[in-house]
């Protein structure tokens, strides 16, 4: 069986510092992850060892070549408000939210763990995009208990323990259940 390519798209809230604990569940279940930060989430990244993996940053220049195979599965963890917005709406003015437009337009297995406090969360616009995201075929993963069919806002103040208490199985359980890719 040949590797399956994981793009790891993150964004900048506590869950971001477990991206490393990611890349190693990924690669113990026979995924090649690449890990495309937002801006916010770099800061997040600096002291992680992600054993050789590729940081995809910024756009490639014209008449570069592209920096990693097709994608055969995304998990957006975190995904912020920001980010879970802008990429609901179909906005592409960053290279992660690009990456999160394409995937959706091109069906790949998504599956997106929103970090969002309460006062956030209540913003009509946070309940639109996640039932834009869930039409489209998104997987919906609670970061504080695993559930793909209800999603609580992260109470302020307790980022760090959510973070901490989360586990990676929920991402891959969710993704495996999509499948094997179809053989181009």
């Amino acid at each position: 069986m040949t590797d399956r390519i994981l793009y790891l798209v993150t964004c900048g809230a506590p869950l971001a510092a477990r991206i490393e604990d990611g890349v190693r569940a990924a690669r113990d279940r026979g995924w090649t992850p690449y890990v495309i930060p937002t801006d916010a989430a770099l800061q997040w990244l600096e002291e992680q060892d992600l054993a050789g993996v590729p940081v995809l940053t910024g756009n490639r220049a014209p008449g570069d070549p592209k920096r990693s195979p097709r994608a055969d599965a995304v998990a957006v963890v975190p995904t912020t408000f920001n980010t879970l917005n802008a990429w609901a709406n179909g906005n592409a003015d960053t290279f992660p939210l690009t990456t999160l437009c394409a995937a959706l337009g091109s069906r790949t297995p998504t599956v997106a763990v929103p970090f969002a406090k309460a006062d956030l969360a209540g913003h009509p616009a946070w309940l639109a995009s996640l039932a834009v995201l869930r039409y489209a075929g998104v997987t919906i993963v609670d970061p504080q208990d695993g559930s793909t069919s209800s999603l609580t806002p992260v109470r302020s103040g307790t980022g760090d323990r959510v973070a901490q208490a989360f586990r990676w199985d929920w991402i891959f359980g969710e993704l495996e259940s999509f499948g094997s890719p179809p053989e181009s």
